[in-house]
C-alpha cells in the first residue's frame, strides 16, 4: 500500500512540473561575440547549443570547449591576438572567456585538458591586460 501511494505522489509531482503538451524549452539571443567566437574556431554551428546557455554563462561554456583541445584554443588566441592588433582591444566577452581559460589550466582540472605551449599561455596572459572594447568599435577599426 505505501508503495502505490508514493509510486502516485511521484506521478502526480512529475506531471505538476511539466503542463501537458508544454512546449520545450526555446534557444535564447546568442551575444554576437559568441557568434564571432564559435566561427573563428570552425564552430559555427555551435551557435544553436549555445543559445540554450544563458548569455552571462557563455563566456565560461566557450573557455571550457576551448581549453580541452589545444589546436582549437590557438584558433581563438590567434583571434584574440588579430582584434587586438587591428583595433587595440578585445570585446568583453572575449576578455571573460579568456579569464576563465586561464583559471581552468590553473585550476584543478589543468590535469585533465590538452595543455596549450608555453607561448599560447604567455600571449593568453598577455591579452588578458589588453582594454576591453565594444564588438562594434572593433568591428569599426577592421573596416579602417
Amino acid at each position: 500500500m505505501t508503495t502505490l501511494i508514493l509510486a502516485a505522489a511521484l506521478a502526480v509531482g512529475a506531471a505538476a512540473q511539466e503542463p501537458i503538451g508544454a512546449a520545450p524549452a526555446v534557444g535564447g539571443i546568442l551575444n554576437l561575440s559568441c557568434i564571432e567566437a564559435l566561427a573563428s574556431i570552425g564552430q559555427p554551428k555551435l551557435a544553436g547549443v549555445f543559445s540554450f546557455i544563458p548569455e552571462n554563462d557563455s563566456p565560461a561554456a566557450f573557455a571550457d570547449l576551448v581549453a580541452h583541445d589545444a589546436k582549437t584554443l590557438k584558433k581563438y588566441v590567434e583571434k584574440m591576438e588579430k582584434d587586438f592588433r587591428t583595433a587595440g582591444g578585445v570585446t568583453d566577452w572575449d576578455h571573460q572567456a579568456l579569464m576563465f581559460a586561464l583559471n581552468l589550466f590553473s585550476g584543478p582540472l589543468a590535469p585533465t585538458m590538452d595543455k596549450p605551449s608555453g607561448k599560447v599561455l604567455e600571449r593568453m596572459r598577455s591579452l588578458s591586460t589588453a582594454p576591453t572594447m565594444s564588438l562594434q568599435q572593433i568591428v569599426e577599426k577592421r573596416k579602417a
